[in-house]
């Protein structure tokens, strides 16, 4: 089986067994506005790891209705029939889904997924999916499950202000909980460039300035995780992302939800993937089975 996923910097595939081992893995730097160029990307990608014959699943960060690409960061894509187009470039069948969605189903090969399933990916952009019993929800637009495009919720004063978002609007919460966002409160606070690798490395390792970031971000993500609880009351919240020691947040972000959620929230589990990507791969590659 294959499975295939892409952000803004790489595109990467996996091949991988029945089971869900990985027989081997790539990834080659993303095209950043040819769609043309994006394509041939993918194309050789595949050949270079001698793909099997085979249809190839596709975890797209964006939003999907009825296979045309409403609404992602990679502008280039917008509006494209990417399965027609990945079908024609590959010569080879196509399935599409969601990134949250991909999370969920590439953790459902390991965990008891009964119930309602909110996924979360933290990245430089942020995404997520809804699962029932382990099937995907797309919704009536194909957006179920767009937390990172609600607002922040419960706002201090020095939040009203806004933040831009690459949607266009100010204030979405993808603005907020992306690794963009993160680096942006380390610069606006010490004036100092940072990677979000970095500063979350330098907190885990007692940086003071660098933990007090990381603890508004965890709060941010408690209102936000606190909002889902609210409307979804789902059974767990799955959380996966680029930014290192995640792990921080499955025990420091339920603390936040009393202060927030009028519901007992006890019977809601968050639990951390720390190898969120290789779940994704997998979960890209499960469409095709």
């Amino acid at each position: 089986m294959i499975g295939l996923t892409f952000d803004t910097l790489s595109i990467s595939a996996a091949i991988t067994s029945d089971g869900g081992d990985f027989l081997s893995r790539g990834s080659v730097p993303c095209p950043q506005t040819d769609r043309r160029d994006w394509l041939l990307a993918v194309s050789e990608l595949l050949d270079q790891m001698d793909a099997p014959d085979g249809a190839v699943g596709v975890a797209v960060p964006a939003i999907l209705h009825d296979d045309l690409i409403k609404f992602t960061p990679q502008s280039f894509l917008v509006e494209a029939d990417l399965r027609r187009d990945l079908q024609s470039a590959l010569g080879r069948p196509v399935k599409l889904c969601g990134l949250g969605t991909a999370l969920g189903l590439g953790a459902a090969r390991n965990m008891d997924m009964s119930g309602t399933s909110v996924t979360m990916w933290i990245g430089q952009y942020c995404h997520g999916g809804i699962l029932v019993d382990g099937k995907p929800i797309a919704g009536a637009h194909g957006a179920a499950g767009n937390w990172a495009h609600l607002q922040l919720p419960s706002p201090v004063p020095h939040e009203l202000e806004g933040r831009p978002c690459w949607c266009g609007r100010t204030g979405c919460l993808d603005a907020f909980l992306s690794t963009t966002g993160l680096e942006l409160d380390h610069e606006r606070l010490t004036n100092d460039v940072r990677s979000a690798a970095d500063i979350a490395t330098a907190a885990a390792t007692g940086d003071i300035v660098s933990e007090s970031v990381m603890q508004v971000f965890e709060d941010r993500l408690g209102r936000a995780t606190a909002s889902i609880i609210s409307i979804m009351d789902p059974q767990r919240i799955l959380l996966a992302g680029t930014l290192p020691h995640l792990d921080r947040f499955a025990e420091r972000v339920p603390r936040k939800w009393p202060g927030y959620v009028q519901i007992d929230r006890s019977n809601t589990n968050l639990t951390v993937l720390d190898d969120g990507m290789d779940v994704i791969l997998r979960g890209a590659a499960s469409l095709v089975v």
